[in-house]
């Protein structure tokens, strides 16, 4: 009885198990999804020319820089021409760099030399790039995957499509567990089962057992043609080595009175 009393507290006091694998299994799927963005979007040339890209049109505003400074319009030229020079085969970004140019002359604002080399370079390139191109390979940007809107949504599109993954690592988790813990509960019950039959089995013998011990023994009939055949016969005392043996007197009758 104490020491059940004194299992109560501690199973009052135990703690959830903590999931320490299903954690690391999610880890481990979250950097399998990171590596897949950083390799495929973050670390490609593709969404790096998208990304400034984008942040240049941002700076130019809805009019194309027409009423942005100095300083914001040749940091969006800068940010195009970088965007071209990683992604040499989209005609687009050269058209833009050479209306940026026409736009810095529009507004009298200066453009460095070299910056305007690095244009007629990149604007020579990319007339070469389309005139090896066959006609039929000759698609829009948006039809190769690579406009700007489209391409910089493409890990937040994985992250979304992730998800999924996450919910089915947490359900199969969750259905071995639980199916895992009704086994072992059922074997469990099987085992406590099998006990009580035995401790029943065990105490229908010791009643037996208990039954047959109170019972009288049975009475045992002396025989009487035994005892008559066998009288009881007096020890004769042993003779000593070298003595002989006395013979026993005999007994005398005694005469009958005469009347």
């Amino acid at each position: 009885m104490p020491s059940s009393a004194a299992k109560k507290p501690e199973a009052a006091h135990r703690k959830f198990p903590v999931p320490y694998g299903l954690f690391i299994v999610l880890a481990v799927y979250a950097l399998a999804v990171y590596g897949y963005i950083w390799t495929n979007y973050w670390n490609s040339p593709e969404y790096k020319a998208a990304l400034g890209y984008a942040k240049a049109l941002m700076i130019l505003g809805v009019d194309d820089g027409r009423r942005c400074s100095e300083a914001d319009l040749t940091t969006a030229f800068e940010a195009t021409l970088e965007a071209a020079r990683l992604m040499p085969d989209e005609r687009q970004l050269v058209d833009h760099l050479e209306s940026l140019r026409h736009r810095f002359e529009e507004r009298k604002f200066k453009l460095k030399p070299e910056l305007v080399k690095k244009v007629e370079m990149m604007s020579a390139n990319t007339m070469r790039i389309e005139q090896e191109r066959k006609a039929w390979l000759v698609v829009g940007s948006r039809d190769r995957g690579w406009a700007p809107d489209q391409l910089l949504r493409g890990p937040e599109r994985v992250v979304l499509w992730s998800i999924p993954g996450g919910v089915l690592i947490i359900a199969f988790w969750a259905y071995t567990r639980f199916s895992g813990k009704a086994l072992r509960d059922k074997e469990h019950e099987a085992e406590l089962k099998k006990a009580e039959d035995e401790v029943e089995h065990l105490g229908d013998f010791r009643r037996g057992l208990g039954t047959s011990s109170s019972r009288p023994l049975p009475k045992v009939e002396d025989d009487a043609d035994t005892l008559a055949v066998s009288p009881p016969v007096r020890a004769r005392p042993p003779s000593k080595v070298g003595v002989p043996a006395v013979a026993r007197r005999p007994v005398k009758k005694r005469p009958p009175d005469d009347d």
